[in-house]
């Protein structure tokens, strides 16, 4: 979009913006921002979509959080300041963010967290429904409130009644700028047929928002090739309307131990496991999925 003097703009991810950028969402944050997170926060922003890969613990919520801190400190400065003259996209007042979460207690953490960083925020799900209403609060209803600034929803609620209701709000709908998915390897995985479905349809939402909305989505968890490009197939994405970035996974405080299972998964005790009680370690266990469909199996038939 050309400024007054017929030019086009420079976008705020040149190397200079993405300087001016820190300095102004720096103060915001109690550590300092990647230079990688801090560069998709300006793609986006420019209308880039925007697909991450990149390691546990390296960022990925500085996506979602940096961009909305970027769009507040924005919304503060003069419309005649340069860096608004940078803008190639429109950014409505109040602008609210949709962010995708793959659990309830992902939704809430984040929820506290984006409320802490001074984001309003509200989390959507069964559970908050549910406790909303014993307050006789409706959530739906300061979901589109014109403070609120950030949206965290299930993928199922992304396809029901009340969020359909919310996009026919003209005044919430004309703010709405991102839609943003945690996780987003978890569409080809969870979003098979017979379990989370609505995790395929997150593209078919991105469709319904106004036309200007980007979508950034993160994962540590997206080999190259075939699944890469299924999700952005799934997502709708087009090449060259989005930026990829893929950073190395590599996790060095990370060990894998093998143990010998000395004594059977049927019993009610399980000492094989008691050197992990008395570390106090954190741990994943690798088949732990399998086992815990096992019992639920079991558990169904005793009931």
């Amino acid at each position: 979009m050309p400024n007054d003097s017929g030019e086009e703009p420079s976008r705020l991810s040149t190397p200079d913006n993405i300087a001016r950028v820190r300095q102004l969402i720096r103060p915001r944050f109690a550590h300092d921002i990647h230079d990688y997170a801090l560069h998709g926060i300006c793609k986006a922003i420019d209308g880039f979509h925007v697909i991450s890969v990149i390691k546990t613990g390296g960022g990925k919520t500085t996506y979602f959080a940096g961009f909305m801190v970027l769009l507040q400190e924005l919304d503060k400065l003069p419309d005649s300041h340069d860096m608004k003259q940078c803008l190639n996209r429109r950014i409505p007042r109040n602008a609210v963010t949709i962010i995708v979460f793959p659990t309830k207690g992902l939704e809430e953490d984040m929820e506290k967290t984006f409320n802490e960083l001074g984001i309003p925020s509200i989390a959507i799900n069964e559970d908050t429904l549910k406790a909303a209403r014993t307050r006789r609060i409706d959530l739906w209803v300061l979901a589109v409130q014109p403070h609120l600034c950030c949206l965290l929803l299930s993928p199922e609620q992304l396809s029901s009644k009340p969020f359909t209701t919310a996009l026919s709000n003209p005044s919430f709908y004309s703010r709405i700028i991102a839609l943003d998915i945690d996780e987003v390897h978890l569409i080809l995985s969870w979003g098979a047929p017979g379990f989370r479905a609505s995790f395929r349809d997150i593209g078919n939402v991105l469709m319904r928002l106004p036309r200007w909305t980007t979508l950034t989505g993160v994962t540590a968890t997206l080999p190259a090739g075939t699944d890469t490009q299924k999700i952005t197939e799934i997502l709708g994405l087009k090449e060259g309307s989005f930026s990829f970035t893929r950073r190395s996974n590599h996790r060095p405080e990370l060990q894998f131990i093998f143990r010998t299972l000395r004594h059977g998964l049927q019993g009610w005790t399980f000492p094989d496991f008691d050197w992990i009680l008395v570390g106090r370690r954190k741990t994943v266990f690798r088949h732990l999925l399998k086992i815990l469909t096992t019992l639920q199996s079991a558990c169904a038939i005793v009931l």
